[in-house]
């Protein structure tokens, strides 16, 4: 073989043959030879030529609608511009949402808000000289609401100083019971009830879909006078960054991709205080501040896999179960309800949590020790993993005692930090024992949402049988009989 080989090592029968390096010899290349078939780019020309030809293919495969204006402001931004240079840590972020060393993550600096933005507000003496806007996330409202940021804020709220408007996030993924009207009066309720004296205007938004932006903005575009500053405030994955990226991107500014603020799952991702020059109508700056730290939230203690299931990236969907006095109610590996006592047999138990996270109901608290043992990191997640749930340790219990009015729908609601919360129907007083891990806010408010779903979950896991036969029927006094009362 290779015996009919020229010395370009191709077989003259059109086989690959062999070739010795010895015998090869740089004078005897013809640079003028073809194979068959072929031939010479004489008039070759690289550079503006080549690059008109390939347009013209591409030409052939773009499509026929025309790009809208933001777009186009974006990449006439990125042709008259230099390139953004991003650090190692952000560009690690912003393209797989993670941190790039999670060992270094620990030995970053903490924000201290009150330093940074109390100097700041210390400063401002006319009425109106700023703005803040004050995140929530909606579906772990009193989690998520900012309480050691208001201590800083408050006083210069009363006095005029700073003007808030309160934006609750994530109004997308709320159940679709919540009306925009009983959503925003619960909101001005409760972040009363935290000590908020005055807020000039609650706005309900998605600041990931854009829902409830534009009427945001048109407030801040008549409140906003030159030399005005505005500062976003909010705990951690309460949406500050999205909502200052879909502001700017209103304006012809940057958005994410192209320089924004990073949005991520991860706590901590904005370090420090950032300011945004001129994002805003009349050069209002913007300020960007670090996701405040909730302790006392399960979400702050979760990695970047246990987010994902307890952050709902769709609408939350309500799980109604009928519990009977002893009966035990997993949410996740994470937190665990048991009914002592009630005024009847039974009562409603209606958990309002991502739908990715799994429940599970027994009548028997008996076996709830062995079944999460059995079964915690696997089908009752978060955590994920065995040793993650080493990782997170035992729980610990406290008894809450709840009055209910009515037993056709909710009148209370039993909030876990981080979780989520499960809304109580029942009429008389009834006494629960809450599971979950040390430090955790666990807590008792009104009803967000009174309505209990007609198809009642079985026993079990909620994602082995949804919709169980259970009766939807009232409950009887024959179960005060049963216990000899």
């Amino acid at each position: 073989e290779g015996e009919d080989a020229n010395e370009d090592g191709f077989d003259i029968d059109g086989g690959f043959g062999s070739m010795d390096d010895d015998d090869f010899d740089d004078d005897d290349i013809d640079e003028d030879a073809v194979l068959p078939g072929y031939a010479l780019a004489e008039d070759y020309v690289e550079g503006e030529e080549e690059l008109a030809a390939l347009d013209a293919l591409n030409a052939m495969f773009d499509e026929e609608e025309e790009e809208d204006s933001l777009a186009d402001k974006r990449r006439a931004r990125k042709k008259s511009g230099p390139p953004a240079i991003i650090c190692a840590r952000c560009f690690a972020l912003r393209t797989s949402g993670k941190v790039k060393n999670e060992a270094v993550e620990v030995l970053l600096p903490s924000f201290d808000f009150e330093r940074v933005i109390g100097d700041s507000f210390a400063k401002l003496r006319a009425p109106g000289s700023a703005v803040v806007l004050l995140m929530a996330d909606l579906l772990d409202f009193d989690g998520s609401f900012p309480v050691d940021a208001l201590d800083v804020i408050e006083p210069y709220v009363e006095s005029g100083v700073v003007d808030v408007l309160l934006v609750a996030n994530k109004v997308d993924l709320m159940p679709v019971q919540c009306t925009r009207t009983r959503l925003t009066s619960f909101v001005r309720r409760r972040s009363k009830a935290f000590g908020l004296s005055r807020v000039a205007g609650v706005h309900l938004v998605s600041a990931k879909a854009g829902m409830g932006v534009a009427i945001l903005a048109e407030q801040l575009e008549q409140m906003l006078d030159r030399g005005k500053e505005v500062y976003v405030v909010g705990a951690q994955n309460a949406g500050k960054s999205s909502l200052i990226n879909r502001l700017s991107q209103r304006y012809g500014g940057p958005g994410e991709e192209d320089g924004g603020p990073i949005a991520s799952v991860l706590p901590g991702t904005t370090l420090g205080m950032v300011k945004l020059p001129a994002l805003l109508p009349n050069g209002t700056d913007v300020y960007d501040t670090p996701g405040l730290l909730q302790p006392f939230q399960l979400s702050s203690r979760l990695n970047a896999e246990e987010m994902k299931v307890v952050l709902p990236n769709k609408r939350v969907t309500p799980r109604t179960y009928r519990i009977e006095i002893g009966g035990t109610l997993h949410i996740g590996g994470l937190c665990r309800i048991d009914l002592l006592d009630s005024p009847q047999r039974t009562l409603y138990l209606t958990v309002w949590a991502s739908n990715k996270v799994a429940t599970h109901y027994t009548t028997s608290s008996k076996t709830a020790d062995v079944l999460l043992e059995k079964h915690a990191g696997t089908k009752l997640t978060p955590p994920v993993g065995e040793l993650r749930v080493k990782q997170f340790g035992a729980w610990g219990h406290r008894t809450l005692n709840v009055y209910g009015e009515d037993w056709q729908k909710a009148t209370r609601d039993i909030t876990i930090a981080g979780l989520g919360w499960v809304s109580v129907g029942c009429n008389g007083n009834a006494s629960f024992r809450v599971w979950t891990h040390e430090g955790v806010q666990v807590e008792t408010r009104e009803a967000l949402i009174p309505d209990m779903d007609k198809a009642l979950m079985s026993p079990g896991f909620s994602f082995e049988n949804v919709g169980g036969s259970g009766s939807a029927r009232k409950p009887n006094d024959r179960a005060n009989r049963q216990r000899g009362r």
